[in-house]
């Protein structure tokens, strides 16, 4: 007797795919899903195989259930109410759990590759706000400690003429290698490294186009594998508007940090921020979020490198101080 599957279809066939082979490498369904991008072979497989639920787009509503039972959620381009409707762009995991609601299945809790790796999400609606120099700092605070990963996603890093590096690598190429070469990926990932005060480095890409169109699950398994295969205690996350899936991956972490100046047009963009993560539904995101409101400092050093030693450090250490024990000696 055939298993009972679920379709995920969508004119956009390698959003379905992707989409599809997301949830099923990483069990977040107890059932498998099959994708498709037309009609007419969605309905010929339905025709010989027991589909238990089709997820597919609202334009595709004058699909018919064949005399089945199957029941459907429509995939929307924006947000709308109702059990039927799910909103597209959200995390992968969250469509997962409106397809177990829609379909009267049981949720799976998600399996993490290693446990005890944490990510550290640091960010920002405000620009000029200290954000990479307080995530290079606490990034230079842990690994006196612990294994770090420090990845920056700025539109404009200045990577290459801060840390005086000319290595051919970046961040873009070991993309393409996660991507398509697999299985050279390790070994890329060493040649690409760099170290900055005890913490490894992958140097960012040196156009953020390059990386305009990673996926938001492709992000989700370059993380998971980046963990397995680097045995991290801590990655810090240096995050931008551009990387998409910005508040899934925010929501993955364990410790978020918001840079929120003061000044009255800071504190407005800080409030829409927050007011549109609530509309969005990652409540969740803003309870674990810690705003930092660094004060004017003297002067900072440009070298990443003695940043640990300067009055951000201090400040740093004070406002992390009870998620990370910095006096405890631990």
């Amino acid at each position: 007797m055939q298993k009972e599957v679920i379709i995920i279809a969508h004119p956009e066939g390698e959003y379905a795919e992707r989409l599809s082979d997301y949830i099923n490498e990483h069990e977040l369904l107890p059932l498998e899903t099959v994708a498709f991008s037309e009609k007419n072979k969605m309905t010929r497989f339905e025709n010989h195989n027991p589909v238990l639920l089709k997820v597919i787009p609202k334009e595709w509503e004058d699909v018919k259930k064949n005399g089945k039972e199957c029941k459907i959620l429509f995939l929307c381009e924006e947000e709308e109410e109702g059990e039927m409707y799910a909103f597209r762009y959200r995390p992968a995991d969250f469509l997962a759990g409106r397809m177990c609601e829609a379909a009267g299945l049981k949720a799976v809790k998600r399996k993490r590759m290693n446990e005890k790796t944490k990510l550290i999400g640091i960010y920002s609606p405000v620009g000029r706000c200290l954000k990479t120099s307080f995530s290079l700092t606490l990034g230079q605070m842990l690994a006196a400690r612990y294994r770090v990963l420090y990845l920056n996603f700025e539109n404009y890093s200045g990577f290459g003429k801060i840390m005086g590096y000319s290595k051919p690598s970046d961040m873009a190429d070991l993309l393409y290698y996660f991507l398509n070469l697999s299985e050279e990926f390790p070994e890329k990932m060493e040649e690409v490294m760099l170290n900055l005060g005890g913490m490894d480095v992958i140097p960012p890409a040196l156009s953020f186009l390059d990386l305009e169109s990673i996926s938001e699950s492709e992000w989700e398994i370059f993380f998971d594998t980046l963990i397995e295969k680097g045995n991290y205690d801590y990655i810090v996350l240096d995050l931008s508007d551009y990387v998409k899936g910005l508040y899934g991956i925010l929501q993955r972490c364990s410790f978020i940090y918001t840079m929120a100046p003061g000044d009255g047009v800071a504190m407005a963009k800080v409030e829409q921020y927050e007011k549109l993560i609530t509309n969005l539904h990652y409540g969740e995101i803003l309870d674990r979020t810690k705003k930092v409101s660094p004060p004017v400092f003297r002067k900072l050093p440009i070298r990443p490198e003695e940043l640990i030693h300067s009055e951000l450090a201090d400040y740093t250490r004070k406002i992390t101080e009870d998620d990370f024990h910095w006096n405890s000696g631990h």
